[in-house]
C-alpha cells in the first residue's frame, strides 16, 4: 500500500544543487491543497429487516482513498450501545497517516474522496488478536536474547528495552479491549456489510449500514 505522506517525504530529500528538480518541487507544495474531509460521519447498524441494531463494541474499518489504489486505514473502531459508530475529522486525521500532512490551512482540493467503510470481518479479526496475544506474552529475557543474537550490544539492548515494554503494555491493553467484540454475533448471510461512497464536501454524514 502506498502513503502518500511517505512520498512527501521522499521529495524532501531532493536538493537545492539541482535547480529544475527543486523548482518542481517548490511549485508543488505552492499548490498543495488539502482533501476533503467530512467535519462529522455517524453510521448506523441495521438488521436485515432494516430494524436498527443496538449492539455495543461491534468493531470497524475505514479506509480512505489517496488515489484508485491507495488509502489510509483506521482500524478497530467501536459501536456505542445503539449501534452507531461517530467520528469527527479530527479522530480520522489523528488515527491515520493523515495526521503528518493534513492542514486545513492550504485551499482546499474540491475533488470528491471515496472512502470504504465497514464491519471487520470476524475471521481476520481473530487472526488479528491471536498473534497479538502470541506477541505481548513474549517473556523480556527472551526479547533480550533475540536483540543480541541480531547483534545488539548490552548497552544498544537496555537502550531499546524500556520502549519495548512500554509498547507491549499498550498492546495488552488494546487486546483486552478487542476481544470485548461482538462481530461474531452478526448475521453474514447477506455478504460483508459494507458502505463505498464519496465525500464531496466538509460536511455532516450519516449513514445506516445493513
Amino acid at each position: 500500500m502506498t502513503i502518500f505522506s511517505c512520498k512527501e517525504n521522499n521529495k524532501n530529500t531532493v536538493g537545492i544543487d539541482n535547480p529544475e528538480k527543486f523548482a518542481e518541487y517548490a511549485d508543488e507544495l505552492q499548490n498543495r491543497k488539502h482533501p476533503i474531509l467530512p467535519n462529522n460521519i455517524s453510521v448506523q447498524l441495521k438488521d436485515e429487516n432494516g430494524d436498527n441494531l443496538k449492539m455495543e463494541n461491534v468493531l470497524c474499518h475505514l479506509n480512505i482513498y489517496i488515489d484508485s489504489l491507495s488509502y489510509y486505514t483506521y482500524s478497530f473502531i467501536p459501536t456505542n450501545s445503539n449501534g452507531i459508530v461517530n467520528l469527527t475529522k479530527e479522530q480520522m486525521i489523528q488515527n491515520t497517516e493523515l495526521k503528518h500532512y493534513f492542514d486545513e490551512r492550504i485551499p482546499l482540493d474540491k475533488t470528491p474522496v471515496k472512502f470504504d467503510f465497514m464491519v471487520m470481518d470476524n475471521n481476520l479479526l481473530n487472526g488479528i488478536i491471536s498473534s497479538m496475544e502470541n506477541y505481548v506474552n513474549i517473556d523480556i529475557e527472551s526479547i533480550k536474547a533475540d536483540l543480541k543474537s541480531r547483534g545488539l550490544t548490552d548497552s544498544q539492548v537496555a537502550v531499546q528495552i524500556p520502549a519495548i515494554e512500554e509498547k507491549m503494555k499498550s498492546d495488552k491493553k488494546l487486546v483486552g479491549l478487542l476481544k470485548k467484540n461482538k462481530n461474531a454475533e452478526l448475521d453474514y448471510s447477506n455478504g460483508e456489510k459494507k458502505i463505498t461512497d464519496f465525500w464531496n464536501s466538509e460536511s455532516d454524514y450519516n449513514y445506516e449500514l445493513k
